[in-house]
């Protein structure tokens, strides 16, 4: 019993101490989903203000850049070379802007996805979380109109996917795991990781 009592004491001090580090950057911002760094610009996702902008982590007091407005529920973010890559859960598709450009625009790359939320790149295929459809679809972004294929299906809910060499790691919400694939397969299998 005695070492349940101490075990507890050192979890609540430690989660004490990482809970006393937390600082402020910067607030306002409109129900972050995703962020993305890029050199010294940090790229937020804000689904409750249908923007994307941006702070300057490596200035004093940081303030939010409006980047591009006017989207629809922006939950993913993926870059590729200049191209931001942006799901529009709302919307039901996946655009771009050109983050060097003076005024960015919001282009349309897929339409037609079921509650597209998080993005990951392989080379030039662009991975996409269907949340509505529980499912992986892919698309190559160098066909001049790409077309999602199904990666795997029969997904619980996938939240979120993280890629690591040839591995697609998946949260699945209401599965309350994660699974993982390969994407090197022909028809790949999700596997229960944890």
């Amino acid at each position: 019993m005695k070492q349940i009592y101490i075990l507890t004491t050192i979890l609540l001090l430690i989660f004490s101490n990482l809970n006393a580090q937390t600082t402020e950057v910067i607030g306002g911002i409109g129900g972050a989903s995703n962020i993305l760094l890029i050199g010294n610009e940090l790229y937020i996702a804000e689904p409750n203000a249908n923007k994307i902008s941006k702070i300057d982590i490596s200035a004093t007091n940081p303030t939010a850049i409006d980047v591009v407005t006017g989207l629809s529920k922006p939950i993913g973010l993926a870059l590729k070379g200049n191209d931001l890559y942006i799901s529009e859960e709302q919307a039901n598709k996946v655009s771009k802007i050109d983050i060097s450009a003076t005024n960015p625009t919001a282009i349309d790359v897929i339409t037609n996805l079921n509650y597209p939320s998080q993005l990951a790149f392989n080379g030039n295929d662009l991975y996409i979380v269907e949340y509505g459809g529980g499912k992986i679809s892919k698309i190559d972004i160098t066909a001049t109109t790409p077309t999602a294929i199904d990666v795997v299906t029969g997904l619980d809910n996938p939240a979120g996917l993280l890629l690591n060499g040839n591995d697609l790691y998946i949260a699945e919400a209401s599965g309350n795991k994660i699974s993982k694939i390969d994407i090197t397969a022909t028809t790949p299998t999700a596997i229960d990781v944890v």
